[in-house]
């Protein structure tokens, strides 16, 4: 509570004072009641809420000036619908006997009020009703008439006792105490019943010292300790009265809900605001749009968020040296996403608070019985930091209250929890507010409600969905990823920036076929080319792109006598992984008999970034882990989804490098939980003019957030591989290598190289460059390699069979000279020139 004396200046105290510990008993049907444990969320959508008034409690002794101090606020507010309700009309008829010991009955003592009768009429204003309010005649001592009182926007409660009963403390938003000095007070009651009420003054001394002081000590003066707001002097204190009246028009402009919760916070609407909220609610806008302008309203409610926690004053010097008197922020911080869905706000996290530490929450409903289990990953340190709980959507409020029943238990302050959400249920609000009433909510609109099966209404559907691309079953994928993870106690450590490896049935497997793949002096025949893409290739040597041309062609690479074994992977497309020889044997069983691991493309092609210049997002989430689970039946052992970033004046920009990352690293997870070794790669175009410095820049940068996103995602990076693009334009091998050196962990076994458009002799001479440095390199550095691989083949068949021959001969030539590459020992011959020295550079290359 807060003392306003006329040293109380800060409007800044009354409402922090006013918001801190008391919040109003606003209950919907449906809803457990106040002082019960988890609420439920309401049954229907039906359960309307009704506006709520602000109600004002007004107590303290008898003529203390509590009538003056409402008689201001009105005044002040006659804009508004204010009614007063007076406790002293609700006192209790006296019977016969009563009224004729009239001097001797105690009119301040609480049994002599109704309060059922004041509760019963509460209740009607509080729901929009009219009432009837009794008109108590202190001459008959009994209310025979009453008067009309209709709902109203503000209603000030005041008597000497309305503090004294719970449940009607219970009903105030705001609770004032006017102290003002006994002497004093006894002075206006002598004169008030002398002059008024022709009372005796002896007794009127009487009458106090029998009933009206023993009652202010004994009833009145106790419930002080319940007031907001202690008001000393009464009505004559006009500075408490202006701020008092500034907090409540405050409350008055919000939302009807913001009025019950101090702690509730809509962030301002505006027509940018409304017009983001009407692109991602409507059911037709395409993903990446979706998370484009989800994006841009969560920056709003962090940043909102972020005003709401303590900084300290702090001075600098301008550049023109001349002082200026700011603020510091706040310093201990994390944020806490509960998965999935408030992992699409990390990133505004991230954005606003460089390098800020960022826990996981997973809230998992386990069989038919209700029983929630709540799986953590928190900083160790967590119980000294403010948290920005993030979760984009507050329906019933039940995993809210998990959540942060969590965080209580791991020592955080209730106060010290901000609750970050786009979009907010009225009866999650109410669950959340009435259980944790310190903490505060940040949400940037308040919704119709919830329909019969708990979804908010209007809402925007399934938000983990359509921001990450998924569906129902994508998400019980990752449910059950991330459950065997906690089973497996490998969420103990709370460090967030050190996680540990996914450890599932396939690790040991994996880790094996990785190192295989990376054996040195072997490499991987890039032949994922879709039917797009391959049409280009036939094309340029005039034949047809049908399904006979394209078998031709793989069954030519597939069968080469002695090439096989300079290979130990081939990436297949979906439509060759089932292909067969001209004899009907399987292509995989061909690879397999020969030492080679089939792999498979498993991404869906790029679509552009919205917002951006261009950039791009890759696809293919969608049944992405059914689909390779049927890969690895088909003989499928590893993967490769490629993600497509740009070098520009601005480019890649933080959205390109975090949303390619995030997705290679759930694209990995999801290939090791279903046996395939994930290829990672993140190819930066060698398009435009930029020098080799900005492109090893960009290519560190890359991959600092490839692997951050992995080690986020609990890869088992063992089980991986990286497939990079070489530093061009010039002394590729030296700034290649120092990269790679300064963002790959040594635990991966190999680094893949694509051939970025660079002619076949060009991307082997430079392999071997790399590989001849005399530096510590802990990974084999190989190629994965389409075009390079195939062209001066490819050109030489020229789609007939006669010069079938002549075209595996040039790809063994290849397949040798690429493998004495990563051993660091090829020596370019006379079959160098020719078409292996043909660039192969494509503007803006697509699969």
């Amino acid at each position: 509570m807060v003392s306003l004396g006329m040293e109380s200046k800060s409007v800044a105290d009354l409402i922090e004072a006013s918001s801190g510990v008391h919040f109003s008993g606003f209950h919907m049907n449906g809803l457990q009641e106040r002082h019960s444990g988890v609420e439920q969320a309401t049954t229907s959508a039906a359960d309307n809420i009704v506006m709520q008034p602000f109600v004002i409690g007004v107590a303290g002794g008898a003529a203390s000036g509590k009538t003056t101090v409402c008689d201001m606020i009105i005044q002040q507010l006659h804009d508004q619908r204010v009614v007063l309700v007076n406790q002293d009309s609700f006192y209790h008829n006296l019977t016969p006997e009563e009224h004729a010991r009239v001097h001797e009955y105690n009119f301040d003592h609480p049994d002599a009020f109704d309060t059922e009768k004041l509760l019963a009429s509460m209740e009607k204003l509080r729901n929009g009703q009219a009432v009837d309010i009794p008109k108590y005649d202190f001459k008959s001592y009994k209310n025979n008439q009453h008067r009309r009182v209709n709902p109203s926007d503000v209603i000030i409660l005041e008597g000497i006792l309305i503090f004294h009963d719970p449940r009607v403390r219970e009903l105030m938003n705001m609770k004032i105490f006017v102290d003002t000095d006994a002497d004093v007070r006894l002075a206006r009651r002598i004169r008030r019943d002398t002059v008024e009420k022709n009372r005796d003054i002896g007794t009127v001394l009487d009458q106090y010292s029998k009933f009206v002081k023993p009652a202010f000590d004994d009833f009145i003066l106790p419930t002080k300790k319940y007031a907001d707001i202690i008001i000393p002097r009464g009505g004559d204190n006009h500075v408490a009265i202006d701020l008092i009246v500034q907090h409540i028009r405050t409350k008055l402009g919000q939302h009807d809900l913001c009025k019950i919760y101090p702690n509730l916070y809509v962030i301002h609407s505006t027509f940018q605001i409304r017009g983001m909220h009407t692109l991602i609610r409507d059911s037709q806008t395409t993903k990446h749009d979706f998370v484009f302008y989800a994006d841009r309203l969560i920056r709003l409610v962090v940043e909102h968020g972020l005003g709401h926690l303590p900084f300290t004053e702090k001075q600098v010097v301008t550049p023109t040296e001349s002082v200026y008197t700011g603020v510091d922020f706040c310093k201990r911080l994390c944020g806490v996403s509960v998965i999935r869905s408030g992992e699409s706000m990390e990133n505004a996290l991230r954005a606003c608070c460089k390098g800020i530490k960022i826990g996981k929450i997973l809230i998992h409903r386990e069989g038919d019985n209700g029983q929630q289990l709540v799986y953590e990953k928190l900083p160790q340190d967590i119980s000294d930091r403010h948290v920005l709980l993030l979760d984009p959507i507050l329906g019933t409020g039940n995993s809210a209250v998990q959540a942060i029943s969590l965080l209580l238990r791991k020592g955080v302050p209730e106060s010290n929890i901000i609750f970050l959400n786009l979009i907010s249920a009225p009866q999650g609000i109410h669950v959340v507010c009435k259980r944790f009433p310190r903490i505060k909510i940040v949400t940037s609109e308040i919704e119709s409600g919830l329909n019969g099966d708990y979804r908010v209404i209007p809402g925007m559907g399934e938000f983990g969905d359509r921001y990450f691309g998924t569906d129902d079953d994508d998400w019980q994928e990752w449910l059950s990823i991330y459950c065997i993870i906690y089973k497996n106690s490998l969420w103990q450590n709370t460090n967030t920036t050190t996680m540990s490896a996914f450890i599932g049935k396939y690790a040991d497997e994996l880790i094996k076929t990785a190192k295989y793949i990376a054996t040195p002096g072997k490499g991987i025949l890039a032949a994922d080319e879709s039917t797009g893409t391959i049409g280009k290739r036939l094309s340029s040597i005039n034949v047809e792109n049908i399904e006979s041309n394209r078998q031709a062609l793989r069954e030519l690479l597939f069968t080469c006598p002695n090439a096989l074994p300079f290979l130990s992977g081939v990436i297949l497309f979906e439509e060759t992984l089932y292909q067969k020889t001209s004899d009907g044997k399987p292509f995989v069983e061909v690879l397999q008999e020969n030492g080679v691991v089939p792999g498979i493309k498993v991404d869906k092609g790029t679509v552009e970034l919205a917002g951006t210049n261009g950039e791009t997002t890759t696809q293919g989430f969608d049944s992405l882990g059914a689909r390779c689970a049927q890969y690895y039946k088909a003989g499928a052992r590893f993967a490769k989804w490629r993600a497509v970033l740009k070098i520009g004046v601005t480019e890649p920009s933080e959205l390109s490098i975090q949303q390619n990352a995030q997705g290679l690293a759930r694209y990995a997870i999801i290939c090791q939980e279903n046996g395939l070794v994930p290829i990672v790669e993140p190819e930066i175009l060698t398009d435009g003019a930029h020098s080799v410095e900005k492109c090893a820049a960009v290519t560190e940068t890359v991959l600092a957030a490839v692997y951050k996103a992995l080690n986020e995602q609990h890869v088992l990076l063992e089980g991986t591989l990286l497939k990079p693009n070489m530093i061009t334009p010039e002394v590729i091998a030296e700034h290649t290598v120092t990269a790679l050196r300064r963002t790959v962990p040594p635990a991966v076994p190999g680094i893949v190289f694509l051939s970025g458009g660079q002619s076949e002799e060009e991307a082997t001479q430079n392999l071997n460059a790399m590989n001849k440095l005399q530096v510590l390199k802990p990974w084999t550095l190989s190629f994965s390699f389409g075009r390079a691989l195939q062209q001066s083949t490819l050109k030489t068949w020229g789609g007939k069979k006669e010069n079938i021959g002549k075209a595996q001969e040039a790809f063994l030539t290849r397949c040798k000279a690429n493998s004495d590459a990563t051993l660091g020992k090829y020596t370019p011959s006379s079959a160098s020139g020719g078409l292996a020295s043909e660039s192969l550079f494509v503007k803006g290359y697509k699969y």
